[in-house]
Parts: structure tokens; sequence; C-alpha cells
């Protein structure tokens, strides 16, 4: 494999003071390679090499361990310039960039846009939540790798690797909604007007996810068959939840049972839909429900980092609700499971006791790189969201298994 160690942005990196010299240094070098190789090259994913320094960086790793990553990570890399050839032709400003969305060509000139608006901005989170927030329709293309790259990147600081995750969300766009326009202060006007059946359950006094789920569970075991589709649903588990994305019957059916998440119950509403995610992801351990939770981690993330600068919750709202959407996507595709698994009481409390610190120890030594990143994840939010016991069974799991499709949760009642 050839190396080359020219980073694109030399003069404009800026260290974080938290992370170690290797840390800083492995990642201002990675910034000069293109995020998404299998979008260009159809071999590799070597987004996966940064986000895995930054999960072992959040798990405590010393830099000999992260060294020792690098050394026996097969990455597949492409120099943006130097192999991949690619020009910034001036071409995308502020004003049009929208119009070039999801053209891989542009990556350079998205970053350029991005990094000028971010040094410009006197709020960065801000900034990159409203960038977000006109990306909403696209959150879910390419299991979320560009959300949890940004997520990761204003965790570091350096605002040129916020341009690199918001170029990479760029380049990705794909509108998953069929032009529906979600906003974050719903009305009317602005609900689907289809309505696939008549006897929809309707919104509870408290409106939460789970109960949300569970009306829709009901609808799905009884009137289910009636759900007129316009196309037919089918591929992989990825692009099935990407097809329903698009139904306006299940547009409609979603926001029929809505979480309502609002400006006063936003964080209740992340903590909420966390665990939604999490359900999925016992109910049927695969990739695609682990980026369910990795991804809604890096959303939270960034939630809580707007949040403190003031951000308009209105844009933070429309991305939990367009991710809600997605979500009940993949429950539905998922075969809509009822409940979280039931825990046995001695193993509930043998889990509880677990400390973080030892988890995070055998976490570090997994050799796959989604593992480490939902151990991250599930740490993140026990710390940061909500100190469910679940969170340490799903690593405890991970520990046993070690397979990024492990088998059915074990002592958990069926």
């Amino acid at each position: 494999m050839t190396t080359i160690n020219t980073p694109l942005q030399d003069t404009r990196f800026k260290p974080s003071k938290d992370m170690s010299a290797l840390v800083n240094d492995l990642l201002k070098q990675d910034s000069a390679f293109h995020p998404n190789l299998g979008g260009v090259t159809k071999g590799g994913m070597s987004n996966h090499y940064p986000m895995t320094i930054l999960s072992l960086q959040g798990l405590g790793a010393s830099d000999e361990e992260i060294q020792h990553f690098t050394d026996m990570w097969p990455r597949h890399q492409a120099h943006l310039t130097q192999q991949l050839n690619l020009k910034d032709k001036q071409i995308i400003n502020e004003k049009n960039w929208q119009e070039y969305l999801g053209q891989a060509d542009f990556v350079l000139e998205f970053r350029r846009v991005f990094l000028t608006q971010l040094q410009n901005s006197e709020s960065p989170n801000n900034y990159v939540a409203n960038i977000l927030y006109q990306m909403r329709k696209g959150l879910p293309m390419g299991l979320f790798h560009p959300l949890i790259r940004i997520s990761f990147a204003m965790i570091h600081g350096d605002k040129g690797l916020i341009a690199d995750g918001l170029a990479y969300m760029a380049i990705r766009f794909s509108d998953l909604y069929g032009g529906t326009d979600f906003s974050g202060e719903l009305n009317e006007n602005q609900i689907p007007n289809i309505d696939p059946v008549e006897t929809l359950s309707k919104k509870s006094e408290e409106s939460t996810s789970e109960n949300a789920w569970q009306n829709i569970h009901s609808f799905l075991e009884t009137q289910g068959q009636r759900i007129q589709f316009t196309q037919t649903i089918q591929g992989g588990s990825l692009h099935i939840c990407e097809q329903l994305c698009r139904e306006p019957a299940i547009q409609s059916l979603v926001f029929e049972n809505d979480l309502d998440i609002n400006h006063e119950n936003l964080m209740q509403s992340v903590a909420e839909v966390s665990m939604c995610a999490l359900r999925l992801y016992f109910h049927q351990p695969a990739l695609t429900t682990l980026h369910a939770v990795t991804s809604c981690q890096a959303l939270a993330d960034i939630t809580k980092r707007c949040l403190a600068e003031q951000t308009d919750s209105k844009q933070l709202i429309a991305l939990w609700q367009h991710y809600w959407i997605w979500l009940t996507g993949l429950y539905i595709e998922k075969g809509y499971p009822k409940n979280l698994p039931k825990i046995d009481a001695n193993l509930e409390t043998e889990i509880a006791l677990k400390d973080w610190q030892s988890l995070a120890i055998s976490a570090r030594n997994i050799p796959e790189v989604h593992l480490i990143k939902m151990v991250y994840s599930c740490k993140w939010f026990f710390e940061n969201i909500e100190q469910s016991v679940y969170y340490k069974l799903a690593v405890v799991k991970i520990l046993k298994e070690r397979n990024a499709h492990p088998r059915s949760p074990y002592g958990l009642a069926k």
C-alpha cells in the first residue's frame, strides 16, 4: 500500500488539547483521503479508520493501543488530489451548494464552502445544525456514517474535520422522504394527507416513543395488510428502510402515532428514541440495527452540543423527526418487536455492578471496528443520557460474542 503523507489542511488543522499528539496527527493525515472510498472505487470503507481511532480514544485507549490498531487496520485509502485527481474548480459557493448535493466529484468544493463558513461563524455548532437541517432528508444514507464523522469532529473541535464530515454527508445526499416537507414545527398542512386506513390509533395524552410503537404494533398486527404502498418494497434491510421512508402510508402512520417531539421534551424524547434503537439491536443484532444505535448516539451528541449554544431547537427537532421515521421503518422491517427483552433479576444485578472502565478495557481489544464504536456509543448513552442497565447489557453481549452478527440475547426471557 502506498502511503502519502500530505494532508490537505496542514496550515489550518488545530490540534485538540484533550487528545494525544498521536491521535491528532492521525486525524490530520486522514483528512487528505476520501471519506467514502466505497462510493468512489467500490472497495473499502475508509471512514471506519478515523471513527475507530476516536472511539478507542473515547474508551481510554493508550497511544500504544491506538498505534496497534493503525498497524493492523487493512485500510484502503485514496488521496483526494494525488490519487483521485479531484480538483476544486470554484463552482460551488455558499448560495448554490444545495444544487450539487449527491455529487461525489464535488467533495473538495463542499469542504471549502463549509470550512469557510465555519471559520466565519460566531457559533460553529449552530452552523452545523443549520446545514444538517438543510440536508435532513438524506439523513440515513450510508448507514449514517457522515453523521458519526461529524459528531466525532465536533468532539475534536478542528473546523477542517467538521467540514470534512459535512462534505461527506453532502456527497452522499439523496432525498429519502419522497419530497415530503417535514419541519421542526409541524402543523396540520404539513402532515401527509394520505390515511392508510380509517382505524389508525390516535395520539394519547402522554405521547412517548414506547406508546407510539405499541400503537403501531397493534395496528400492524390487525390491519397491516391494508397498508397500500406506492412501490414494491424489497431488497436488503437498509434499502427497505429507505423505501419505507418515502411511503406516504408509512409517514402518515408515524405521524398519527407521533412521539410529538417538541422544545420542552426534546432531551427526554432523545432518551426514549435511543432506547427504541437499542431494542431493535437486541431483537435482531446486525449491522443495520447496530448503526441505528451508533448514529442515534452521534445525533444525540450533536444535539447536546448545539443546545448548549442556544441553537434553534426547531432544526434539531426536525432532525429527530426524520430519524424517528427512519427508525420506525426499521422497526417495521424487523418485525415490529413488542417490547425490550426481559432481564433475569440475578443477571440484571450482576450486569449493573459492572464498571465502565473494565468494560472499556475489554472492548478495546475487540478486533472489529463496528463493535468498538458500539461500545463507545453505549458508554456515552449511559453517562450522558440515561443510566439504563440495557446499555451495559449490550456491551456484555458484545464482549461475549465478539461478532458483528451475534446470536440472540443470552440469559434473557423470550
